[in-house]
């Protein structure tokens, strides 16, 4: 039903609940299900960054193109410069436009804060790198950055205003 309306997926990958099997959570053993013909219309979104599988959800997101990402989880639970090296890995090859933030917070107010204020701060610095390295110019980071943000989820949501 998903593939046919084109609604999104979303899977649980990589580190969460404590009932996890974690060598299990790694997304490349979703391939099978990525290449069966039947879903390919099907928008799957693999969540937590699957920390620590980052590389090879990015891999995913970079050559299936039903398959987004989301970075929660992964902000505000590691350390700050976890928290980068996690953006950074996922800026190094997934576009940009499969990128989403989310604060999957849960039972703890203060989560959603710290989700977003986090997540904030280390987008910054990591397309502040970029900006740096010649990677990208300001106005694409700000691009690249709304649309990690709030706009690739709206799009891929339909929750665009229209």
């Amino acid at each position: 039903m998903a593939a046919k309306h084109g609604i999104p997926v979303q899977f649980h990958t990589g580190f969460g609940d404590p009932d996890l099997d974690l060598p299990l959570a790694n997304p490349v053993y979703m391939r099978s299900l990525l290449e069966d013909q039947r879903f390919r219309n099907a928008p799957i979104v693999l969540l937590h960054s699957s920390y620590p599988y980052t590389q090879e959800a990015g891999y995913l997101a970079a050559v299936y193109p039903q398959v987004y990402l989301d970075f929660g989880l992964a902000v505000p639970f590691l350390s700050v410069a976890g928290m980068r090296s996690v953006a950074q890995q996922l800026l190094e090859f997934v576009p940009t436009s499969k990128l989403m933030y989310s604060s999957d917070a849960h039972n703890i107010p203060e989560l959603y804060y710290l989700g977003a204020k986090w997540a904030r701060i280390v987008l910054a610095q990591v397309l502040e790198g970029a900006i740096q390295d010649g990677d990208l110019t300001a106005k694409e980071a700000e691009s690249v950055a709304m649309g990690i943000l709030c706009d690739n989820a709206r799009v891929l949501y339909g929750a665009n205003g229209s």
